[in-house]
């Protein structure tokens, strides 16, 4: 049996307790299938109101029990890639810069993006890669 893991997208995170499966994916961060990039520990960081918030957001769980998957050059070389074949097609300016280079992580980690955006859709119909849309509509 093949076991899944994600990454999740800042869009997620604060949402995760408003999917129908709030417990089954805390078990997953628990487990540590749920994995974190550090884009998106940056985009947390930039929403906090004070640095007792910083910290509370970022060491606290869910976030702090997730593994984190760092940036490589290969990453960043997809991400260029995927906005480049974007941009061919005309939506290169959709996906923000994070979300090209949560995708190439995920996408070269061989992870599902956890997310609740739609700019993860359109970049997956371009790599058919796995994406994951939390419940919360």
């Amino acid at each position: 049996m093949v076991v899944r893991s994600w990454l999740i997208d800042k869009s997620a995170i604060s949402r995760l307790h408003l999917d129908p499966r709030a417990g089954e994916w805390a078990e997953r961060i628990e487990r540590g299938l749920v994995r974190i990039c550090t884009v998106t520990l940056l985009e947390v960081g930039y929403s906090a109101r004070s640095a007792t918030d910083h910290r509370s957001l970022l060491d606290e769980s869910p976030i702090a029990s997730m593994p984190i998957e760092h940036l490589t050059p290969k990453i960043e070389d997809r991400a260029l890639e995927l906005q480049r074949v974007l941009s061919e097609r005309g939506h290169h300016r959709a996906p923000s810069v994070p979300d090209l280079l949560i995708a190439a992580t995920a996408e070269l980690t061989d992870l599902s993006v956890l997310h609740v955006d739609k700019d993860f859709e359109l970049i997956a119909s371009v790599t058919g890669q796995r994406v994951e849309r939390l419940d919360v509509d």
